[in-house]
């Protein structure tokens, strides 16, 4: 992996940025699209988590070709293996491979996975859901070492409703249940736009879908002949960049080939005060006149609410631009906020953590206030074990007095085909590849 340099100016960003696939959307529509005997993908993203499943995807089909020009991605050929394996080189580069389970499983006698799939660090991510989702559609499972055996001999409907709204072990109930035969009733899943990507991918391939999350009826089948699937844009890469205009007193649109699906965070910019042109492909934030961001409260966590994934982004912005105290709480994932340790060296002062309950859920809480200067010392800012955080880092360096290293690149170029070369795009002075180091 690399090491990045950002260096800024100063000057507000401007300009026009077409988002890529998004991460979750290409993960979740695939596992269902992996249930059809061949398919294409469109607008497939080409970071390191997409290429993990890429790679996963050619255990179970003997033709998968990508093209990073068009971004297409053709798979066919089914194969039926007695076993495949996932070793913990591959696992350790993608924890979307469990929404892959299902289609692995239906085309495999047994799925060896060398490790649990890993991906950002951000606190607790029990893998337990997932098995014991599985188990309901006839799914066994077995410890050896520190590999999981899976077996799916005899398939068959369930009845799942779901005490919390995971996302992931929504995908995984939704891929599960169109691949077996049966009608399927899916209650309190998760409202995630990427997982109704997913159920509208399967609807467009034949699948038998009533209702609509959180509360669906699946009735699936042994198979599917083929599926067609533009992936959506990416709505996490929108509020990063929408971010980085703001940071540097900038205006910046960002458009997609479908609606960007993020009501939550057009919200938040006309409360700050930072809402521009809003058309049904592309979103705009501009600085306002007034030299400030309105303080906010926001609780985030699972859509419909604010999404945990922008809470990195959002605070930083609201400490270095903001006037006024603000809050922003996350009780999903608390670790989300593990950037700010970082940056404090550097005089990010505005931003105090706690942890208190919200709701009878464990939730971390930042108070935010305006940080006492409106730049940050430079230097090296190391690194963050989670995409977003490592992202926020990056961004941080647009509002420092100099040039700023972000160490090791890995967790950025998971999720983000090309950062930099973004950022570039919309003006930023210097940010690009500062030390190669062995390719994980």
């Amino acid at each position: 992996m690399s090491d990045l340099l950002i260096e800024h100016d100063g000057t507000p960003l401007s300009g026009k940025i077409h988002l890529d696939g998004a991460k979750h959307a290409f993960a979740h529509s695939l596992a269902c699209a992996a249930l059809s005997d061949q398919g294409v993908l469109t607008s497939v993203p080409d970071h390191i988590d997409a290429r993990a499943l890429r790679t996963a995807l050619s255990l179970v089909f003997a033709r998968v070709t990508y093209d990073t020009g068009t971004r297409r991605l053709s798979f066919g050929e089914p194969l039926q293996p007695p076993q495949v394996t996932v070793p913990s080189e591959l696992a350790g580069r993608s924890r979307s491979l469990f929404c892959l389970l299902p289609a692995l499983l239906a085309r495999a006698g047994e799925v060896v996975m060398e490790s649990a799939p890993q991906g950002c660090r951000i606190g607790q991510r029990p893998i337990d859901w997932y098995t014991r989702i599985l188990a309901q559609f006839g799914v066994e499972s077995r410890a050896d070492g520190t590999a999981t055996v899976y077996t799916w001999r005899r398939r068959h409907a369930a009845q799942v409703n779901f005490e919390y709204p995971t996302m992931t072990g929504t995908v995984i109930a939704l891929a599960a249940a169109a691949v077996s035969p049966g009608v399927t009733t899916i209650g309190n899943a998760s409202v995630e736009p990427s997982c109704a990507e997913q159920l509208a991918c399967l609807r467009e391939m034949g699948g038998k879908v009533s209702g609509g999350l959180p509360d669906v009826r699946i009735e699936g089948r042994d198979g599917y002949s083929g599926t067609q699937w533009a992936v959506g844009p990416d709505r996490i890469h929108a509020v990063t960049y929408l971010t980085a205009g703001l940071l540097t007193r900038g205006k910046v649109t960002v458009t997609g080939a479908r609606p960007l699906d993020i009501p939550r965070y057009v919200e938040f910019l006309d409360r700050v005060d930072a809402c521009g042109d809003i058309t049904a492909d592309s979103i705009t934030a501009g600085f306002p006149d007034s030299g400030f961001l309105r303080p906010v409260q926001i609780a985030a966590g699972s859509e419909p609410l604010f999404s945990s994934d922008w809470v990195a982004f959002t605070s930083l912005l609201l400490a270095m631009r903001g006037q006024g105290p603000s809050t922003l709480s996350d009780d999903v994932f608390l670790q989300r906020f593990q950037y700010v340790d970082n940056l404090v060296p550097h005089g990010l002062d505005g931003i105090s953590l706690r942890h208190a309950p919200r709701g009878g859920r464990s939730a971390v809480h930042a108070d935010i206030r305006p940080n006492s200067r409106d730049t940050l010392r430079a230097g090296d800012f190391g690194t963050c074990a989670d995409i977003r955080g490592s992202a926020t880092l990056v961004l941080a360096a647009l509002a420092a007095d100099g040039p700023c290293k972000v160490r090791d690149d890995f967790h950025i170029r998971r999720g983000y085909t090309d950062l930099a070369g973004d950022l570039a795009t919309l003006g930023v002075t210097t940010v690009g590849t500062i030390r190669e180091e062995t390719a994980r």
